[in-house]
């Protein structure tokens, strides 16, 4: 591989917060211990999410792999807060009829959105995607806020 193509192939890869990685592994250690089953499941679910990150990204990509992606990305928040995050997430075939998406097209304002409301508000989350007539619908809930709710939009040419 010549120095040019490995520069483009690394400037394609998605960034991942460092910070997050080392936030996810500090939580698998202290269940290594009191919980060796819970710790392989977080290490595997970090396998995953790497996995699809670190790859070179295609411009688009099958909405179920986005889907698997981000339900991973929140499997991952829940073990750093397990306490304070509950999630909801739709069947893959209640999004059959989308096709191809951007890659990151509903992790990126879910994980937006889910770090906002984490680090403005204490107490417990709840995470709530659901089928949406262009795409998906956000609502985070939890305290005494109300609840949040974005609409992510995955079909083109269709408004949220």
């Amino acid at each position: 591989m010549s120095a040019s193509d490995h520069d483009s192939a690394r400037a394609s890869l998605a960034p991942v917060s460092a910070h997050f990685v080392n936030n996810v592994l500090a939580v698998t250690a202290s269940y290594i211990e009191d919980d060796p089953d819970r710790a392989r499941e977080v290490l595997a679910e970090l396998g995953q999410f790497l996995s699809y990150r670190l790859r070179e990204q295609p411009d688009r990509v099958d909405v179920a792999d986005e889907l698997a992606h981000t339900a991973a990305y929140l499997r991952l928040q829940q073990a750093r807060f397990p306490d304070r995050l509950a999630l909801e997430l739709p069947p893959v075939a209640a999004l059959a009829t989308i096709g191809p998406v951007a890659p990151l097209a509903i992790q990126r304002p879910v994980s937006e959105a889910l770090d906002r409301r984490l680090r403005e508000l204490p107490g417990p989350c709840s995470v709530v995607l659901r089928p949406a007539p262009a795409g998906l619908a956000l609502e985070l809930r939890g305290g005494e806020a109300p609840p949040q709710r974005l609409d992510i939009t995955l079909m083109e040419g269709v408004p949220a």
